[in-house]
């Protein structure tokens, strides 16, 4: 039986595993709660997978892998383009599942929800439109590549953006013609398990998509080590990511990773100072600061600084903090009681190594139990100090002060991530200089970040390696094979210099 939800009681039923077409509990019976972080209330038990659960799935996906890469591309498409209408058609539920399990507040969990279908519908359009190149080589021969699936793909999701996050990497290894096997964070597992009774009203082969649900240590682990798993993408912390790649190297799996970030929302003095705070708060509380590009160092220049903060102060004042469900909520909690001790940790740390200008506490009037933090602001920070270089993964943001661009540069580049950056200002020569001067993966001008399916995102450094989405997603599932065909009689064409045979 498929996932059930009441969102009266806030309480899902039917949380179970999707392996091979079917539903099924965890192999040795186990579970854990998932949790509302508004409240602290259990919302569902899940089943908690392990290696038996990830062996069952990955040899389901093994079992179809020919047959789906052997699927035409216009096919493939076609259940893509399927599946984005059954998304469509299910965009209240699965938004409020989001909302309810990772604690995006209720509108920017429709919105996400509502982008889902464009990442879908993308990759459906370029399966068929992809592929290898002919190439000269002397004499009468006909060389050329094929692109071909890598065969069966692990994909494991964060929780901070888990069902984005899981069809951005997910669409193009199923639209290339890989199967795939999911393995969602803990704290975030229902939507992609909601996702999964939709790919199968979509009309999806058993066996090309499935769902195990569990711990990192256990499941996860258990997937990037399989040795049937030709790829995995991972999105989450450096450190993890770090495991994964060694799991992974042992038989010699594609690895591509997004990873942690401390990144740069740089103000200079010419900049609209009121867009500018916008786009500074937008970067470290969007999502509660749990984004992995979250501008969380605010480099504003020395002439604007007092300025600035004045006008930050201000916006933050008429931030509304609260229950996801809440009518007019722009922030709502942090995911679990673990990342909410985690950030207050840090928020300690800041107040003995820097000045606390904003925040640092509970916000008023948030429901009791729920993971509520207020937006954080610290100045006199030392750009050697842990809360400059450490990522928090909360609403905590630095202030640093800089006066010449080659101070900039050194100081947003003296970090061991590379994921964003945000530039704001009007002088245009001035922005796209210092861009090309900065150690990161992406760079906005004048806005904040908008993830869009065909554009590249990725990190330098220990932000990551590889880039998912756009055509720079192909390379992440597909692999090269290179064929040759001589044209003429053998011995006429092949100088083997008389060496005997």
């Amino acid at each position: 039986m498929s996932l059930t939800l009441d969102t009266t009681a806030r309480k899902a039923e039917h949380a179970q595993m999707f392996i091979d077409g079917g539903w099924t509990a965890a192999g040795a019976g186990g579970s854990f709660p998932t949790v509302d972080p508004n409240t602290g209330e259990t919302i569902a038990q899940v089943p908690r997978g392990d290696s038996a659960d990830v062996d069952k799935a990955v040899a389901a996906a093994k079992r179809v892998a020919v047959d789906w890469q052997f699927t035409d591309a216009l096919g493939r498409a076609a259940l893509l383009r399927a599946l984005a209408e059954k998304v469509t058609e299910n965009a209240d539920e699965l938004a409020r599942l989001e909302a309810l399990d990772s604690g995006h507040y209720l509108a920017k969990a429709q919105e996400l929800v509502g982008a889902i279908p464009i990442w879908l519908d993308y990759f459906a359009s370029i399966a068929d439109k992809v592929g290898g190149r002919t190439i000269e080589v002397p004499g009468n021969k006909l060389s050329f590549t094929l692109l071909e699936p890598l065969g069966v793909t692990a994909h494991i999701i964060p929780w901070n953006y888990p069902l984005l996050i899981m069809v951005r990497s997910t669409a193009p290894a199923l639209a290339f013609g890989n199967t795939v096997v999911v393995k969602p964070a803990e704290d975030t597992s229902l939507s992609a398990l909601k996702f999964a009774e939709l790919v199968k009203e979509a009309g999806f082969p058993d066996g090309v998509f499935n769902v195990v649900t569990g711990y990192g240590a256990e499941a996860g682990a258990a997937l990037a080590a399989h040795p049937d798993v030709a790829g995995i993408t991972f999105t989450g912390s450096t450190e993890t990511g770090k495991q994964i790649s060694k799991l992974a190297a042992d038989h010699v799996a594609q690895v591509t990773l997004e990873l942690g970030g401390k990144s740069p929302t740089v103000v200079y003095p010419d900049a609209d100072l009121d867009e500018a705070v916008e786009v500074a708060v937008q970067g470290f509380c969007s999502h509660t600061g749990q984004v992995c590009v979250a501008g969380t160092r605010l480099f504003v220049h020395a002439d604007v600084k007092d300025e600035f903060l004045g006008k930050l102060t201000a916006r933050l004042d008429q931030t509304k903090v609260g229950d996801g469900f809440a009518d007019g909520t722009q922030m709502g909690p942090l995911v679990s009681k673990k990342q909410f001790d985690r950030v207050n940790s840090y928020i300690e740390l800041g107040k003995s190594e820097a000045t606390l200008f904003y925040g640092g506490g509970r916000p008023a009037g948030t429901p009791e139990g729920g993971y509520f933090v207020e937006p954080t602001v610290f100045t006199d920070v030392d750009n050697s100090s842990r809360i400059a270089k450490e990522e928090i993964f909360g609403p905590v943001a630095s202030v640093h002060p800089w006066s010449t661009e080659d101070e900039l540069v050194a100081a947003v580049n003296d970090s061991i991530y590379g994921l964003f950056a945000v530039l704001l200002g009007k002088d245009i020569t001035t922005l796209l200089s210092t861009a090309r001067r900065l150690q990161v993966g992406g760079v906005m001008i004048n806005d904040w970040f908008g993830e869009l399916p065909m554009t590249p995102h990725g990190g330098h450094k220990q932000s990551g390696t590889g880039r998912d989405e756009g055509l720079e997603a192909v390379h992440n599932y597909t692999q090269v094979k290179h064929v040759a065909i001589n044209l003429d009689p053998l011995r006429a064409a092949t100088d083997w210099a008389g060496a005997p045979l």
